[in-house]
């Protein structure tokens, strides 16, 4: 019983598929889904998160300088509790 709801389950959910393929139709969105994956897959040496757009450098850039900002203060605080500090 429970592998034929999965066979009836599989035809409605595939069915439509099927008939667009048989007919020759394609989606126009699926060719610019494939243009994205084209631009993204490009061997450029560049890391897929910084292909999208200049906003990508951007982000990436304070992303990066907030770190070293949160490095530089761990650093800070861990050499004032390193260091004993003189008596006033």
């Amino acid at each position: 019983m429970l592998n034929f709801s999965r066979v009836v389950v599989r035809s409605f959910s595939n069915s439509s598929n099927r008939f667009a393929v048989a007919k020759g139709e394609i989606e126009k969105g699926y060719f610019e889904i494939k243009k994205i994956q084209e631009h993204f897959q490009k061997k450029d040496g560049k890391p897929v998160f910084l292909k999208g757009s200049a906003m990508d450098q951007v982000l990436y850039r304070i992303t990066m300088a907030l770190s070293l900002v949160g490095i530089g203060g761990m650093g800070k605080l861990f050499y004032e509790l390193a260091v004993p500090q003189p008596p006033e």
